[in-house]
């Protein structure tokens, strides 16, 4: 999934290996960019579970947001894993 929506606007074959070659160079700012995503979500995490995020009368809409940004960040970090089998 990751790979093909990384290539998707290649034309040719040549071309779609080409733009993985360039890719798996620059591997090591897609796994620093995972990283921050990763810490990203820890923090989501740890806010979320602290029982001082109840006190908003508003947090049922809170909550819907920060699903949605989980979600956000899960399909990130899965578009940067340039695994095929992924």
């Amino acid at each position: 999934m990751a790979v093909s929506a990384w290539t998707k606007h290649c034309k040719t074959d040549e071309e779609k290996t080409q733009y993985l070659e360039s890719l798996k160079r620059a591997s090591w700012l897609l796994d620093d960019i995972k990283k921050l995503i990763n810490s990203s979500e820890g923090s989501l995490e740890t806010s979320e579970v602290s029982p001082k995020s109840y006190d908003n009368p508003n947090w049922a809409f809170r909550q819907a947001h920060a699903n949605g940004y989980k979600q956000c960040l899960r399909d990130f970090n899965k578009l940067l894993t340039l695994d095929p089998k992924e």
